[in-house]
């Protein structure tokens, strides 16, 4: 696992159908190795692992139906990446939820929902810069 920035996205119930989005439709990159339960993607300078939702309830002891969607964020190198990701998702089908904005705070985000109904945010923000390696510095208290 990347030590930089991990997500792990616990919602999704059809591992075939989100490869075939992020591979093919958004061009992301696989990275690591991949099952029918989970498959990893680097992302600007994030790595997000896919874990499907049957293994994970069957983890917990719960019903496959009890799956949920989940919100998630990854973190770009600039605003012309969170540009260059939304509207690739965006024309492999994913459902736009707020278009690409300026936030409070100098935050640079745009929102959309995958087709398993993950919600998910492309985001540049000045608070948390690359240093020269491309590792993502998470600000400190």
């Amino acid at each position: 696992m990347d030590a930089r920035v991990g997500m792990i996205m616990t919602g999704a119930k059809d591992i075939a159908c989100l490869r075939a989005f992020y591979e093919v439709g958004l061009g992301w990159a696989h990275w690591g190795p991949a099952s029918a339960m989970s498959v990893m993607y680097k992302v600007g300078h994030s790595v997000l692992v896919f874990l499907n939702a049957a293994y994970l309830g069957k983890e917990r002891g719960e019903p496959v139906s009890s799956g949920s969607n989940t919100s998630l964020a990854v973190f770009v190198e600039s605003k012309a990446e969170v540009d260059q990701q939304f509207n690739r998702a965006i024309a492999a089908g994913a459902t736009s939820t707020s278009g690409v904005r300026a936030r409070d705070g100098g935050l640079y985000s745009g929102y959309f929902a995958d087709p398993e109904g993950n919600s998910w945010e492309i985001v540049w923000s000045p608070h948390m810069p690359f240093d020269e390696t491309g590792a993502l510095t998470l600000p400190t208290a």
